[in-house]
């Protein structure tokens, strides 16, 4: 006779990651920055999404997220960006970079970079 088996399929998702923080976000395709956007992942880990005032919200699965690293910087070349960015915020840009990794398959990645305001709030468990 088969064993019953209890398949939990709910992995907890930290509170601070449901209650979301504020990003600047750089958008690599367009070459912009969106300031201030609340971040914030679902309760059941499902889904990571962002929304800044005035600008529509955006969702991405998290089952297209390949990876999420840290300390990779933005690629931006107007200085005056990079000094914006860097005044909005305590410690380097370096240590206050997320980059959200994602894509369908492992050769056509987007890469999302998520700006914090403080080193330990990237480093809040992803």
């Amino acid at each position: 006779m088969a064993k019953a088996f209890d398949f939990q399929w709910r992995i907890p998702v930290p509170e601070r990651l449901q209650k979301g923080d504020i990003f600047e976000r750089w958008d690599e395709e367009c070459s912009s920055l969106e300031s201030c956007c609340l971040v914030k992942v679902d309760e059941n880990g499902f889904f990571i999404y962002w929304k800044s005032d005035g600008k529509e919200g955006q969702v991405l699965e998290i089952s297209q997220v390949n990876d999420i690293r840290l300390g990779l910087p933005p690629k931006i070349n107007d200085p005056k960006v990079i000094i914006d960015l860097e005044q909005k915020g305590t410690g380097g840009l370096e240590a206050r970079t997320v980059t959200i990794c994602s894509g369908l398959d492992f050769v056509n990645i987007n890469y999302t970079p998520m700006i914090a305001r403080d080193p330990e709030t990237a480093k809040v468990p992803h």
